[in-house]
């Protein structure tokens, strides 16, 4: 059987959920796209003195890192898709949902959207 998963005007390219070995452990999504085009999306998750909550997206070589700061253990993520790269004239979105497991563990949901 093949079940395909769309929302709107975009498939649904990807979608999961991984708890990561600690709370303070990255998130790695390696993509490679059919034109041979690869990257890396990576969620880091750090806390500091402010108690203020903020997502930095830096970009080098073949990386897109999404550093989350403060992200509380009652859930933090994205309220709307993240527009992450163009493959083959078609935009990737990437939205993500993040938790604390008890105190050592962090869980986070994802789904990958690309423009049909």
């Amino acid at each position: 059987m093949l079940v395909s998963l769309s929302s709107g005007n975009y498939d649904i390219v990807a979608s999961g959920q991984a708890f990561l070995f600690s709370k303070d452990k990255d998130l790695r999504i390696d993509i490679q796209a059919d034109n041979g085009f690869a990257f890396s999306l990576i969620l880091n998750f750090i806390e500091n003195e402010s108690v203020e909550q903020d997502l930095q997206l830096k970009t080098n070589d073949r990386e897109i890192v999404l550093t989350c700061i403060n992200f509380a253990n009652t859930g933090a993520g994205v309220k709307e898709p993240v527009k992450v790269a163009t493959i083959s004239g078609r935009n990737l979105y990437f939205i993500f949902w993040a938790y604390l497991e008890g105190t050592v563990s962090r869980s986070v949901k994802y789904t990958l959207f690309s423009e049909k």
